[in-house]
């Protein structure tokens, strides 16, 4: 089982009973924080960035963390700062309101033993003249700490309670949190000990060849009819009709109407149409039956207002249609681009013919000798357990291999992995822009280091703390003002 990294949810967890009073400067480039905007409200209450409050406290925290672990405090790191300040803010507000409903009160015996913590000897002990001494120098100061100290404990209750904390019951339970049976650690310990390895071939949909692209193109040639247009655009039609009416009685060019009257959403400023074949136009037409009046258009040819996506157009001809050419490189790219994004289908089709092909030949000698005559590479997977999702708790498929991208949250890919038998091929798989053929060639039982009960608790209530954060973040009670208000105010 390997160790996670710290997630959002858990450092704001863990900092929101970290008592850490220092603030550091603020990096606030040039921007005051006193006349900075809300980033936000929750519940109706205001988040701000200013001396003293939440979000300058944990954006201090963060920063002396981030410095701690070596990392240095850029422009770009400082956003995140802020973004992990800002959630921290809104994620102790909802914790302080979710306490305030059970009625808990921070008892004074408690505020006192964490506010000792401050004023110790060199032993570690609490050292009453220390205390004294600081009462007397800055009595305000004590107070400030103490009072910050209660309503960190108060915020600290929900995760306490929910999350678990560092105390403990006779040295081995924790004394609070959500608890689990030793059964379900037990289940979770053990999650990962089967592992498969696999021989895998894989076609790249990205090889798709270009006298199957030609093929496709001679086809459907009209798709790539090349049209040099100049269009005008208006958000409504009785400006468009205003527009096509006065170019029409000559009372204004074509390019001052452009000027005047488009959006040049669809052109360029000159007016100019920025795609040029004949399925870019059609993509952009309400009613691609619209597409015969442009095509009819000679050169200098006016079309009728047609309406668009985005509005009301007139198109003009600036020069004959020119027929597609499938010996050009432009024309092939052309049918490429739009295959990939319209005919993807097509394209699986014709590698899955090629893995099944691939699966014929294995059957006859073998994985290797197959991807030699197909002229693929054998990709060698070491074992891994199945783990939807790359969950911190145990190992995953490398997704870092070829044909692997996003494999980990493929469900068709682990489901059909997982179901073979040790040594059978697998039917073709379509991943993310592959197809892939996969042979069972390795299984691993063997039991991973164990890893102890508190570090499994300790990741399991970082995915709570997760969870927690995204409920709190998506919640109608937040008003998330935070990119705005940091780019208009930070970055200017």
């Amino acid at each position: 089982m390997k160790k996670g990294a710290y997630t959002i949810g858990s450092l704001i967890v863990l900092l929101l009973c970290a008592f850490v009073f220092v603030v550091l400067p603020a990096f606030t480039g040039g921007a005051e924080p006193e006349k900075l905007p809300p980033f936000g409200k929750y519940n109706g209450k205001a988040i701000r960035y200013e001396q003293g409050s939440d979000m300058q406290n944990f954006a201090a925290q963060y920063s002396q963390m981030f410095q701690a672990q070596g990392q240095q405090i850029d422009s770009s790191m400082n956003y995140y700062i802020f973004n992990y300040a800002f959630n921290s803010t809104v994620s102790k507000m909802a914790f302080t309101d979710y306490v305030e409903k059970s009625g808990f009160i921070v008892p004074h015996q408690t505020v006192n033993r964490a506010l000792s913590m401050y004023f110790t000897d060199e032993n570690g002990n609490y050292d009453s003249r220390a205390y004294r001494q600081a009462v007397n120098q800055n009595r305000a100061a004590v107070e400030q700490m103490s009072t910050e100290i209660e309503d960190s404990l108060f915020a600290g209750r929900y995760q306490y309670d929910n999350f678990g904390s560092q105390e403990e019951i006779l040295g081995s339970e924790e004394l609070y949190g959500l608890k689990e049976s030793d059964a379900e650690l037990d289940f979770i310990s053990a999650f990962g000990n089967e592992k498969r390895g696999f021989s895998m071939a894989v076609f790249n949909l990205s090889d798709y060849p270009d006298e199957e692209k030609v093929k496709f193109g001679n086809e459907n040639a009209a798709k790539f009819i090349s049209y040099d247009m100049s269009v005008i655009t208006c958000d409504d039609k009785s400006q468009a009709d205003k527009a096509a009416k006065r170019i029409a009685a000559g009372e204004i060019t074509f390019e001052d109407a452009v000027t005047e009257y488009s959006s040049k959403i669809y052109s360029s400023t000159e007016g100019k149409l920025n795609n040029k074949y004949q399925y870019q136009i059609e993509n952009i037409l309400s009613d691609k039956s619209d597409m015969e009046k442009i095509a009819e258009l000679a050169a200098g040819g006016i079309s009728p207002v047609i309406q668009t996506a985005s509005g009301y157009s007139v198109f003009r001809s600036d020069a004959d249609a020119v027929q597609p050419d499938f010996t050009n490189a432009d024309i092939i790219s052309a049918v490429s681009s739009y295959m990939t994004a319209n005919e993807s289908g097509t394209i699986e089709s014709y590698f899955t013919a090629k893995a099944t092909d691939f699966t014929a030949e294995v059957m006859k000698s073998d994985f290797d000798t197959a991807c030699a005559v197909m002229n693929v590479s054998n990709i060698e997977i070491a074992p891994f357990p199945l783990n939807f999702g790359s969950a911190t708790i145990s190992e995953s498929v490398d997704t870092s291999l070829p044909g692997l991208t996003m494999a980990d949250t493929n469900e068709n890919f682990l489901r059909k992995a997982f179901s073979l038998e040790l040594n059978e091929i697998s039917e073709p798989i379509v991943i993310n822009r592959s197809v892939v053929v996969l042979q069972y060639t390795a299984e691993d039982n063997s039991q991973p280091e164990e890893e102890s009960s508190p570090t499994i608790l300790a990741e399991l209530a970082g995915y709570d703390a997760d969870s927690a954060q995204s409920f709190i973040m998506d919640s109608p009670k937040l008003e998330n003002n935070f990119a705005e208000v940091y780019f208009n105010s930070f970055m200017n």
